[in-house]
């Protein structure tokens, strides 16, 4: 019932043609081997259909783990999200939190305390059982101090771990240290890990190495799922192809195990346009389609028998964000010059970029008209936890050079911008290459600053490069990104609280650096241990009224979302966010 895979683009057809791929395939499509269902299997009320097929789409980025403990990009998450469930999932189109491997649930008068109980009968892929002993184990690699990753911080409140009890075989009972708002939802994102198969590596101290890239090209058959898919084979630069899972714990009204497809073919294609042109010209399942490129892809949805749905707003946010990091690389040289980190720290230059950039210019130009401007972390789509009280910048470049003179800066002869020192105000802006919308908007973004008398040299980097020097070593000054957004205020933890890992404009802060830091941590914090739903929306309120004041992020505009589908598939349910085919293990085909 989970799915978090993104939808994505893709390649021509002669690539991806199944003959190319069928020396790589276990069985003949059908062969798939009759094992007896669970005893509290999930029976889906969905339409039943008929099983066969292989569903095919593209994705412009590759998983860098198939380790759940590792995985901190969104791409190896799309994919851990097909192998493996949780305790619980979320169903979009209820947005409700409902069961997974836990077929129910109590919650004690504390509301503190969690008991869960797990489906008899549930298999890894492999065929061992799991059981209660599983859970145990995945919070024990969480929790350990030699294992860092992030899941330690996101699964504690206030610095303080969760405590998981065995009650049986099939029974765990959490107990959180305090009231935890979105425990339920967070159960759905925690993967449990097979405990026969990784005790060796956590027992070796050899965890975070465990279930590499290399393990899934070599010997993808010792990677044990509990989702829908299984790992069949896994090429680097090429494909990921995923296989049914025989031992899946969802079955249909007729109890036949699901899912009805076979195979899951998720092509590596870094260049959009190709595969927005292979979509359009029928080779593909899905896509996400760009809004500049809708007008012309709907011209072939009779030819090519697709539909492009029109989802509104997106959830996601674009922004930029200068490097705060005062810190030194090993050599003892600043992470970033001081007298630009006077600039990244000063608030008022923060400012003055926002009111010099042309958004609206942004979504005419980039965008086609399809999209808006944004100021705030929540974009409209995500109406519960929106805020439309923000602080805006509409663009105004007299304003943005009122605030740098404010601010101590100057224009020199040559019409630069320097600032008290006479250093000309001028930064690198990093971006990744294979987002043609970040790219543009980046452009435009220079050219904005131009008109400003400020140097805003573009750097394109693939993202694997981009993530090391934002996440690692911090060489860079200036970059521009998004975040997918359209979740719980708690979701942001790692990025809004001084501490956390994806705090971009200074990482890991060992205390919060500034008085506005502090009292987004404090508001965080709030939200989080309230489970009153009026409160939790007034402390993310006034967390978007900070940040709109403070920029520590930038935020430039969101497009409307439009995914593509080709109209065979049965058993479709659109939500108003997330993927389209977030009920891949229910999606047929006559």
């Amino acid at each position: 019932m989970k799915r978090s895979f993104r939808l994505l683009p893709l390649l021509p057809a002669a690539v991806l043609g199944l003959a190319t791929l069928s020396c790589s395939r276990p069985t003949r499509v059908g062969e798939r081997p009759s094992l007896p269902v669970p005893t509290d299997a999930d029976v889906s009320p969905a339409q039943p259909g008929k099983r066969g097929g292989v569903f095919i789409e593209v994705s412009p980025g590759e998983p860098s783990t198939f380790n759940w403990l590792v995985a901190e990009d969104a791409s190896s998450a799309s994919f851990l999200g097909l192998l493996f469930d949780g305790l619980t999932s979320y169903n979009p189109i209820r947005e409700e939190v409902v069961p997974a491997l836990a077929k129910s649930w109590e919650v004690g008068a504390d509301s503190r305390t969690f008991t869960f109980h797990l489906r008899e009968g549930l298999t890894w892929s492999d065929g061992v059982p799991l059981t209660a002993d599983d859970v145990l184990f995945t919070f024990q690699c969480v929790y350990d101090p030699r294992f860092p990753n992030r899941n330690a911080y996101d699964l504690s409140v206030n610095g303080k771990p969760f405590l998981l009890e065995k009650l049986d075989r099939h029974t765990v009972r959490i107990r959180t240290p305090e009231i935890f708002a979105p425990f339920l939802r967070y159960m759905s994102g925690v993967t449990i890990m097979p405990k026969h198969l990784l005790q060796g590596a956590y027992e070796g101290g050899t965890l975070l190495r465990a279930w590499s890239i290399f393990t899934a090209q070599k010997t993808p058959a010792t990677i044990a799922s509990s989702g829908a898919f299984l790992l069949h084979s896994y090429r680097p630069g090429q494909l990921i192809l995923l296989e049914a899972n025989p031992r899946y714990w969802r079955i249909d009204v007729e109890r036949r195990r699901l899912p009805y497809i076979d195979f899951l073919i998720v092509k590596f294609v870094k260049d959009q346009n190709a595969s927005v042109v292979a979509f359009a010209s029928g080779q593909t399942d899905a896509d996400t389609i760009p809004p500049d490129d809708v007008a012309w892809v709907r011209r072939g949805e009779k030819i090519h028998h697709y539909t492009i749905h029109d989802r509104g707003p997106s959830t996601a946010s674009t922004f930029l964000w200068f490097n705060q990091n005062p810190g030194r690389d090993k050599s003892g040289k600043p992470f970033v010059a001081p007298y630009k980190l006077r600039w990244f720290q000063d608030r008022r230059f923060r400012q003055a970029i926002s009111y010099g950039i042309d958004r609206e210019g942004m979504v005419k130009g980039i965008l086609f008209g399809r999209g808006q401007p944004l100021w705030g972390p929540e974009s409209p789509a995500n109406s519960k936890w929106f805020n439309p009280r923000i602080r805006q910048y509409p663009f105004d470049p007299a304003r943005a050079e009122q605030l740098l003179t404010e601010a101590g800066f100057h224009r020199r002869g040559d019409g630069m911008m320097a600032d008290a020192e006479d250093h000309p105000v001028s930064f690198t802006l990093l971006t990744n290459q294979e987002n043609p919308l970040r790219t543009a908007m980046a452009t435009v973004f220079q050219q904005n600053m131009r008109a400003l008398g400020i140097e805003a040299r573009l750097q394109f980097l693939d993202f694997g490069a981009l993530v090391t020097k934002i996440s690692d070593s911090f060489d860079y000054e200036a970059c521009l990104l998004g975040l997918t957004g359209g979740g719980d205020p708690a979701d942001g933890m790692s990025v809004f609280v001084s501490k956390g890992r994806l705090h971009q404009w200074y990482p890991s802060e060992p205390q919060p650096a500034t008085p506005w830091e502090a009292r987004i941590d404090s508001l965080m914090l709030a939200q989080l241990t309230t489970l009153d739903q009026s409160l939790r929306k007034q402390y993310w309120d006034e967390v978007q009224q900070i940040l709109s004041e403070e920029l520590p992020y930038i935020y430039l505009v969101t497009p409307n979302t439009y995914a593509g589908l080709r109209d065979k598939w049965r058993n479709v349910q659109i939500p108003k966010i997330g993927s389209v085919v977030w009920n891949l293990e229910e999606v047929w085909t006559p």
